[in-house]
């Protein structure tokens, strides 16, 4: 098993177990999209969102132990993103297109 301190195991809803910072709300997949795939620092990271180093590190760790899935796993929910947005678009496109003036 991998042991790494500060990262735990929580159920997301749908049967799933996510890793996420203990005791935060802050995913694992949310650090590595920040620091490792994106361009924040870690500086800015702890900054912004009350981590200490070691937190942000431990994530990194476990990232890169489960990196093919945890890139998998963000590049899915970004085109559920996508997807989604452009359907509320196209939604809202033609709710406004029914609207009668005046």
């Amino acid at each position: 098993p991998i042991i790494i301190s500060h990262i735990e195991l929580v159920d997301n809803g749908f049967g799933r177990l996510k890793p996420v910072i203990a005791g935060k709300k802050i995913t694992v997949h949310e650090i590595a999209a920040m620091v490792a795939i994106g361009r924040s620092s870690v500086e800015w990271v702890v900054e912004n969102f009350d981590l200490t180093p070691a937190q942000i590190h431990a994530a990194l760790s476990y990232y890169y132990d489960h990196q093919e899935q945890i890139d998998r796993e963000i590049r899915e929910a970004d085109e559920y993103v996508r997807q989604h947005a452009i359907d509320a678009q196209a939604h809202l496109a033609e709710i406004r297109a029914r609207k009668k003036p005046g």
